[in-house]
């Protein structure tokens, strides 16, 4: 069973056997026991304990707490076990102490251990100890090594192993490490331990001590099995609550296993007539009448020595009865003695019935009930009695049956005109009928009568009702002393599945009766409230879609579960009557018993979709007993319902005289704020005005650590009314969750917060000497969110405006602008911001200081708009560089600084003005949009500075785009080699002229190379006697730009290239005095070549060199170039 300290002061005599704290401490540092003196008085809590001085073996204990009056030497049957919480490293021992809270129990109860008394020498003084395994052992029967000490102080003996040294006060066969450290040495000795079955030996509360921060150590519970608290094997548990979980379900499994119930009743309209025969007046006629009553009394009276009836109830004995009808006897057979065989023993075979006597019931003046219990004898088949009322009119004679504190009333009165009824009970089973209040009642009383060895009799369960009552007690301790160790409510499963419509006590079948009505007696009596109904178990898993078992309508077996949830949609009480509040349930696993796994069963209802088929569930539907205990309603709620439940109850709360069910609330939807999605305002603003309500700085604190990142930060404080806080509590107080709170709404909200708060207000809550330091934290709490930030958005830059119109543009530059400035790609934010705080220029400047602040707060968004920019132009994103050069240049006309717009433009030109930048130059985002930029702001391109930009992008394009004229030439000679040189001359682009010098036929030769080349090449020969061969064959290139068709698409494109920038007249302002070397490239007759800073400039016209040939070794080869004009 569980156990706890208060479990103990509480109910010391009601338990079976002493329950022991076993404190485990880490390895023993000092030899002997130590104890605490057995005095008179309680230790003050400030009071350190003393401990025994250290001799060769140290003294023992000393200081031994006492908890209540009563002579600690005094023998008693039934004990307190409290535990030292002296030091950590202290050995192993069990204290035991007599109970001082109820009267001690005559003798031990079953299952209690034989105790030992301890006789020191200098005194009798009966020693309680922890109950020994088997026997005592003899105080000279000591393992090697151990030797036997007394202490004068607390007058018991203590046992030391010299070889450690270790020292405790219990015998070395009964300490647990003893044992457990010499197991096979058990095994010799069988006699000293004795295991016992966890399923009939209550266990034990093992609390192990933990020293922390010097604080006095908590109390740790666990339940372990009696047995294993005395064994050396002591098994590790997995949790506190399943063992609770496991104790109730042990509990209710030994002896409450009975199939049958105590008692059972039923009534029948179409019942037989007996043809009930009366000596000395023949049958009577039934319903009773008047007349026949009168004779069947005045027959008893002659039969019997009593003139008056015993209890007004008058008894004729079965010899002179007798029902002649024989359905009559089927009727019993086959009817009653049927259902009440089902009801009352299924488990023997049937027995037979005995008429034992003929009752009359009269209603009198005098009120007495008749008591009809008969106790059940060993040596007789009879093990019950069945009253068969005939049909009779009365009213009243409810009849009474109670057993094992489980009591049932029956009011058969209703139907007793024209109906027979029957009620039938065990021996054994108080029973008592109450008075008939008018007419009379007619029944026979029959014994119920085994017919084989197999005789059916009730369980004895007055011990087993104690062991229930201690598991209660316990586990309501356990709450008490640890509630994270103990479910707040535990769910059981019946044997039977019940309707929602049929939960109810007389539904309950067999088992889960028996079971049932003697928990609910117990409950009863303890204060704990017990409910039927109907669990959800809901299994959520991987449907096995590879596996070919499918049930009959095609679904997967379910291969693993992945989510369980345990609901209870309605609890019922023991009249179907629904208790109020507790709907919606959720469970944990370790709140149910796990007497049936839902694995093991087959579900009744499965969830599966073929479109989503890897997902499969199960519902399987379960009655269980739901067990709380009434004082702790609220726990079990809050366990169950959750935040749902303290919502509820938390605007109800009252706001000025808080009790402490209304505490636990409070406190759990605190808790719940942290984690409740979405975040519940409405729940804090109510906590927030409790707290003030009970004066509760610390609640108050709590409420406001729970604000969520959601909602401003100004609305936030407001609705947790944290001025009126101010004013209450005082600032140092709620100083540090304001913060907490600053700095979960993040910057932006903190910098709507600085905007918005008004300062006055919150000056006027502290006194002037005390205002500046307000001024100082709220500034500093300014800096602490700016020295967060990440990202700077776009949509941030009103903000800092408002901020600069509020607190000035010296508190921006002085205590904001150094946070900011150091924050990376915070292109859009600077851009958005220069523009606003331009356009506010007016109401931030306000003296010359102002002025050159303003244009110092300039230059450095400026300074991180261009320092974004250069890494937007390394990147090689030719689409981005375009829009923002657009956006900067016009952000640059619109704040007044042209100077930055040449280095701005000119971050976008190569050093060497190269081929790389003609994807840029022809890009349609590059020229177009920066021409319409300069126009809306009435600029022209040939305005400074973009005149020198445009001047570099007009000359780049002339010169790697254009390019210089080049006509088509072709091969002409084939595979001549002696010729290969004529076309060696027409592909060369530097030469316009060739001179072939040789005899007539060499350039005979040529010339027919030459005919039909009229397109390109002319030529003419001439006769020169002063060279060799007297001839000399003179060919020139012809090439016209007007008929060269490439050469026109490409001016083309120049062209159109040209007029997105200006039309000639804007061309020739931007060229200047190049502007002719412009118009000579588009005709073809020079190459632009363009300079980076205009200083060198020309025109390089198509080269006019003359290479001179002549034959070498049979071929054509140049051997000499010169120019056409020298």
């Amino acid at each position: 069973m569980l156990s706890s300290p208060g479990a103990l002061r509480r109910d010391s005599a009601a338990a079976s056997s002493p329950v022991q704290y076993h404190h485990h401490y880490p390895s023993p540092r000092i030899p002997p026991p130590a104890e605490t003196h057995r005095k008179h008085h309680h230790r003050a809590p400030d009071e350190s304990p003393r401990l025994p001085p250290i001799q060769s073996f140290p003294e023992p204990p000393r200081n031994l707490k006492q908890h209540d009056g009563h002579d600690p030497h005094s023998p008693a049957s039934s004990r307190k076990h409290y535990r030292d919480d002296r030091v950590p490293d202290a050995p192993q021992r069990t204290y035991s102490l007599p109970s001082a809270k109820r009267p001690l129990p005559a003798e031990p109860a079953p299952h209690s251990s034989p105790r030992e008394t301890r006789t020191s020498p200098q005194g009798q003084h009966s020693s309680p100890r922890a109950p020994p395994p088997h026997s005592p052992p003899s105080p000279d029967d000591l393992p090697p090594g151990w030797v036997k000490q007394y202490d004068p102080v607390s007058q018991r003996h203590f046992y030391v192993d010299t070889a450690v040294p270790r020292s405790t006060w219990s015998h070395p066969y009964r300490d647990e490490q003893y044992l457990r450290e010499h197991a096979p040495r058990r095994r010799d000795k069988p006699q000293i331990v004795r295991r016992h079955s966890s399923a009939t030996s209550p266990p034990v509360i093992k609390a192990p001590l933990q020293q922390t921060d010097g604080q006095p150590p908590r109390k740790k519970l666990r339940v372990v099995p009696a047995a294993a608290a005395n064994s050396p094997e002591i098994r590790p548990v997995s949790s506190a609550q399943d063992d609770i979980t496991r104790e109730l379900e042990l509990l209710l499994r030994r002896d409450f296993s009975f199939p049958g119930k105590y008692c059972h009743a039923a009534t029948t309209a179409s019942a037989a007539n007996p043809g009930l025969t009366v000596k000395g007046i023949g049958i009577l006629g039934l319903p009773l009448s008047e007349r026949d009553a009168r004779l069947v009394q005045a027959v008893i009276s002659e039969s019997t020595s009593d003139k008056r009836p015993v209890g007004n109830v008058w008894e004729l004995d079965a010899k002179d009865v007798e029902c002649g009808n024989p359905a009559w006897t089927t009727y019993l057979e086959e009817i009653v003695l049927k259902d009440i065989w089902k009801k009352l023993s299924p488990h023997c075979s049937r027995p037979r019935l005995e008429l034992q006597s003929l009752l009359l019931w009269e209603a009198t003046v005098d009120i007495l009930e008749y008591e009809c219990t008969v106790n059940p004898a060993r040596k007789t088949a009879e093990f019950g009695t069945i009253h068969v009322i005939l049909p009779s009119l009365y009213t009243g004679g409810h009849v009474q049956l109670s057993f094992a504190g489980c009591s049932e009333n029956y009011d058969l009165s209703a139907t007793s005109s024209f109906s027979t009824s029957f009620i039938a009970w065990y021996h054994g089973v108080d029973c008592l009928i109450k008075p008939v209040e008018s007419g009379r009642r007619l029944a026979l009383s029959y014994r119920l009568v085994a017919i084989d060895d197999q005789r059916p009799q009730l369980p004895t369960m007055p011990e087993k009702l104690g062991e229930l009552k201690r598991f209660l007690r316990q586990w309501s301790d356990i709450q008490e002393y640890e509630p994270d160790a103990a479910p707040s409510i535990i769910a059981y499963p019946l044997q039977h599945e019940y309707r929602d419509n049929d939960l109810r006590a007389d539904t309950l079948k067999l088992e889960d009766r028996h079971r049932v009505i003697h928990l609910k007696f117990v409950c009863d009596e303890l204060g704990f409230q017990l409910g039927l109904a109907t669990l959800d178990d809901h299994l959520i898993g991987t449907a096995d879609e590879a596996s070919t078992t499918r049930d009959g309508q095609g679904r997967p077996r379910m291969l693993r579960v992945n989510t369980r949830r345990l609901t209870i949609k309605e609890v019922f009480d023991f009249d179907g009557v629904a208790l109020p509040g507790l709907t919606k349930l959720e469970l944990k696993e370790s709140d149910l018993v796990k007497s049936v796994l839902a694995a093991e069963s087959a579900p009744d209802l499965v969830v599966y979709d073929a479109k989503d088929p890897h997902v499969i569930e199960f519902h399987h539907y379960r009655t269980v007993v739901v067990l709380y205990e009434r004082r702790r309603t609220v726990e079990a709620l809050l366990h169950t319902r959750k935040a749902s439940y303290a919502l509820e109850r938390l605007y109800n709360v009252d706001r000025q005289a808080p009790s402490p069910v209304e505490r636990k609330i409070v406190a759990y939807v605190v808790s719940s704020l942290y984690r409740q999605q979405p975040y519940n305002f409405t729940a804090q603003t109510a906590l927030a005005e409790i707290a003030l309500g009970w004066n509760d700085c610390k609640m108050w604190v709590d409420t406001v650590r729970s604000t969520c990142s959601h909602g401003s930060l100004i609305s936030a404080l407001e609705s947790i009314r944290w001025l009126d806080a101010w004013k209450q509590f005082s600032f140092p107080e709620i100083r540090e969750s304001i913060e907490y709170c600053w700095t979960t709404k993040g910057v932006r909200k903190c910098l709507e917060f600085f905007i918005e708060v008004d300062e006055e207000a919150l000056l006027s809550l502290e006194p002037e000497s005390k205002r500046d330091g307000v001024l100082r934290w709220l500034t500093e709490l300014l800096l602490k969110s700016l020295d967060t930030m990440q990202h700077l958005e776009r949509e941030m830059a009103p903000l800092f405006i408002a901020l600069i119109r509020k607190k000035g543009i010296t508190f921006f530059w002085s205590v904001v602008i150094g946070p900011v400035n150091r924050i990376p790609n915070a292109y859009d934010f600077w851009v958005e911001f220069l523009r606003s705080v331009h356009a506010a220029r007016p109401e931030c400047v306000k003296s010359d200081e102002d002025a050159q602040i303003f244009e110092g707060l300039v230059d450095e968004g400026l300074g991180a708009t261009l320092s974004d920019f250069s890494l937007i132009v390394r990147s090689g994103d030719i689409s981005l560089r375009h829009r923002r050069l657009s956006e900067i240049i016009d952000l640059c006309l619109s704040i007044r600084r042209l100077d930055m717009c040449r280095r701005v433009l000119f971050l976008t030109v190569p050093r060497d003005h190269g081929s790389d930048w003609i994807p840029d130059i022809m890009s349609p985002l590059y020229v177009p949009p920066l021409r319409r930029t300069l126009r809306d702001h009435s600029m022209e391109v040939y305005h400074k500075p973009f005149c020198d930009f445009f001047r570099a992008v007009i000359g780049a394009y002339l010169h790697h785009v254009l390019g210089p004229f080049q006509g088509k030439m072709r091969n002409i000679t084939g595979s001549c080699n002696v010729c290969a040189a004529l076309d060696e001359f027409v592909l060369s682009p530097k030469l316009r002229q060739a001179h072939f010098v040789g005899a007539k036929t060499h350039t005979a030769h040529l010339q027919t190379h030459l005919t039909g080349t009229s397109d390109i090449l002319s030529f003419y020969p001439i006769t020169d006697p002063g060279v060799v061969g007297g001839n000399v064959l003179i060919v020139n290139k012809e090439q016209n730009p007007d008929k060269d068709v490439p050469w026109l698409s490409r001016k083309d494109r120049a062209i159109e290239f040209l007029g997105t920038i200006g039309d000639f007249p804007t061309i020739e302002r931007v060229m200047g005095t190049r502007y002719n070397d412009v118009l000579l490239a588009l005709e073809g007759k020079g190459h632009f070549i363009h300079l980076e800073d205009g200083s060198r400039v020309g025109n390089q016209m198509p080269g006019r060199g003359i290479a001179i040939h002549h034959l070498v070794q049979g071929r054509w080869m140049a051997t000499s170039l010169t120019d056409a004009g020298s």
